[in-house]
């Protein structure tokens, strides 16, 4: 610990050596600086954030040995830091610690409206109102550029009223907004403006139950890396357009209950998550592609051997939902997606319980006949299969056991439904698994109940 001559000179020191910041309230409260805490890039701030919440809450501010103003000579930086680690209603009573804390809050860059940035009324229509009636008033004072911006509330929202707080977000110079509305007023979705189409350095982009309407002649956010739109009310052409349109794009999460027969294009694609009714998943272009999770929820359509045109020499894990390995579309893109991911070391599947043999289902010997002799996952380390409940499964499984030479965890969850039957059924699908070829000798096959 340093002396108090040094806590009074630590702005200089933070600000030369970039070293940690702590709070103690043994003998203060005092800033002490100890450069052993301190491991780039990352700034030691939990203990100050703590500190820092007691002060404002208990309305302490000078040391009690000293009336030096320590909390002051704090970097801009790192009262930022405490500033946005706070509850919104706590970084706005951090006015009453000094004068020169008084309009803090006021220059915040990274404004979050949750389930805790204020105490709300039971009465839910005087909730909404406080709420409304906080963001308004907030919004109405604060200067400078607003960064992030995270409204994730269960309060309705009037419509007026988030078309007024975007419209001003918009000249904010925003870079990640998230909308999180999981109540909409008469069962409607909100809008997105027109004026959010207009913010050119959005990075990140986060919408749950919008419509989703770009204006015409919406040419893309060139800086966008994340885009998730969940339960929104969008159209195919809509999000393939946005997914094309965003050069920057890393990573791509969709959680719709429509039908889609969705093509994605996107170069520098490296996470993409597809959760809802899919009839079809085209990935045309996203060679860079590191994770993939696609849910599956009914029956495939289309010439599934061209839906995986590529080698995909990047991609590490694959998590496939609801997959039912009797539907041969979608037992033809995996297979596909399989071959085409040479160095996949993770693989999860969460089966589709099955009691009737489905109309389009191929023969047990697919995986074994369709692949290439010399075909195995060279770098798979884990395997998670859930819902496992035909022979169809089973016989994957085996496939997987002998083309895996280095894998070292299979796990597998019988369906539920598997459990309740005969136990000699249970049985002999854990035999057929726990003794078939195994390429690597070192993997520990699991069976759960």
């Amino acid at each position: 610990m340093l002396s108090q001559r040094d806590c009074e000179t630590g702005q200089q020191v933070v600000a030369e050596d970039k070293v940690g910041v702590e709070v103690s309230f043994d003998d203060g409260p005092y800033i002490y600086i100890n450069k052993h805490l301190f491991s780039p890039p990352l700034i030691r701030v939990s203990r100050l954030l703590e500190s820092i919440r007691r002060l404002v809450l208990s309305g302490i501010y000078m040391g009690k040995s000293s009336k030096k103003d320590f909390i002051s000579g704090l970097p801009q930086s790192i009262i930022e830091i405490i500033l946005t680690k706070l509850p919104i209603r706590d970084a706005v009573r951090t006015s009453i610690l000094a004068k020169k804390w008084r309009y803090q809050w006021a220059t915040m860059t990274q404004l979050v409206f949750d389930s805790e940035c204020m105490s709300l009324s039971d009465d839910t229509q005087v909730a909404q109102k406080e709420l409304a009636n906080f963001i308004a008033r907030f919004l109405l004072l604060h200067e400078g550029p607003i960064h992030k911006f995270n409204l994730s509330t269960c309060q309705l929202i009037r419509f007026d009223d988030l078309d007024q707080w975007l419209l001003f977000l918009s000249r904010k110079d925003i870079k990640r907004l998230v909308l999180k509305m999981f109540r909409c007023p008469l069962h409607c979705f909100y809008s997105i403006p027109s004026c959010i189409f207009s913010c050119q350095k959005l990075i990140k982009l986060k919408l749950l139950r919008f419509e989703v309407k770009p204006p015409s002649g919406f040419q893309g956010f060139p800086c966008l890396k994340y885009l998730s739109l969940n339960i929104c009310e969008v159209t195919v052409e809509v999000i393939e357009n946005l997914i094309s349109n965003c050069p920057l794009l890393e990573e791509f999460d969709l959680d719709t209950m429509s039908a889609y027969a969705l093509t994605v294009h996107a170069s520098k694609l490296k996470h993409l998550t597809l959760y809802g009714s899919f009839k079809d998943v085209y990935l045309e272009h996203t060679p860079l592609l590191v994770t993939a999770l696609i849910s599956f929820s009914q029956d495939w359509e289309g010439n599934v051997l061209s839906k995986v045109p590529a080698t995909y020499d990047c991609l590490e894990s694959i998590s496939l939902k609801g997959l039912n390995f009797q539907e041969m579309n979608q037992v033809l893109f995996v297979h596909q997606l399989l071959l085409q991911s040479p160095n996949l070391q993770e693989l999860e599947i969460d089966a589709r319980a099955v009691g009737l043999v489905h109309h389009k289902a191929g023969d047990l010997d697919f995986w074994k006949r369709e692949c290439p002799a010399d075909f195995t996952f060279k770098h798979l380390k884990e395997v998670m299969m859930s819902d496992v409940s035909n022979k169809y499964d089973v016989k994957f499984l085996e496939f997987v056991l002998e083309r895996s030479p280095v894998l070292g965890e299979m796990l597998i969850f019988p369906d539920e439904g598997y459990n309740n039957e005969d136990n000699n059924e249970k049985m002999n699908m854990a035999d057929k698994v726990l003794h078939c070829v195994r390429a690597s000798p070192e993997v520990d096959v699991i069976i759960c109940d």
